[in-house]
């Protein structure tokens, strides 16, 4: 996600934080059906808010927020939280709110603020993380949304 400007905003029971301008990585998961599958979970993400149920949401929310893309995977083992654990390395990233879509596991927080803002080299370290995990990446780009997912 790319926020366009240093902004204030309260983050459900976390209450309000300040956010930088800058990029933003926000790891999550899907693991559900219809509606919390993992396609219905992105097409949920990218389009607007009307009902805040996820932290991210509240983010999300903002005018000054926009998403960049999506990398993800699918994948039978829960790991969500060692994606997490792997991404901050690579990207220069650092936790700006402790929480922050963290609040059913031990992580310090679902969110990092990439210190660097290079859109490229961060996509690339992202899909370097899933496959280091195990995984198989995709990546959705918000300037082709509307295609669908890119191999």
């Amino acid at each position: 996600m790319r926020l366009k400007r240093n902004t204030m905003c309260r983050v459900g029971a976390l209450g309000n934080n300040c956010f930088k301008e800058g990029m933003y990585v926000y790891t999550g998961s899907a693991r559900g059906e219809a509606s919390t599958s993992l396609e219905r979970r992105i097409e949920r993400h990218w389009g607007k808010r009307r009902r805040r149920f996820w932290h991210i949401d509240y983010l999300l929310g903002l005018d000054s927020c926009s998403i960049i893309a999506c990398v993800y995977s699918e994948s039978d083992r829960d790991l969500e939280c060692a994606v997490n654990r792997t991404i901050p390395n690579p990207i220069g990233g650092i936790f700006p709110v402790r929480g922050f879509g963290s609040s059913d596991c031990n992580c310090k927080s679902h969110l990092m603020y990439v210190q660097s803002g290079n859109t490229a080299r961060t996509l690339h370290a992202l899909m370097a993380v899933y496959r280091k995990l195990g995984l198989k990446p995709r990546l959705w780009d918000a300037r082709l949304a509307s295609t669908g997912p890119i191999v």
